[in-house]
């Protein structure tokens, strides 16, 4: 890997882990507020799409199921800007 993909994986990486990491203040807010469960399927989708930035920048070597994966990647995003 490049440099530049290394300090991407590493800050990858770290941003998994904060999303991983539990925020108790944070949780008690949501549950205060009703909305556990939504805040848990959001942590859900963050979670899924961080993976699959992952498994897009790990790839060095292109074929057409990357092409297929930066899609996926692409329309995730979209759909979590738009909401």
């Amino acid at each position: 890997m490049t440099q530049p993909a290394i300090r991407y994986q590493l800050a990858l990486d770290l941003f998994l882990e904060s999303v991983i990491k539990p925020d108790q203040e944070l949780r008690h807010d949501a549950a205060t507020k009703g909305v556990y469960a939504e805040l848990m399927e959001i942590r859900q989708h963050v979670l899924t799409y961080l993976n699959t930035l992952k498994e897009v920048h790990i790839i060095e070597m292109g074929d057409e199921s990357d092409d297929i994966e930066t899609s996926k990647t692409l329309l995730t995003k979209q759909a979590s800007q738009q909401a």
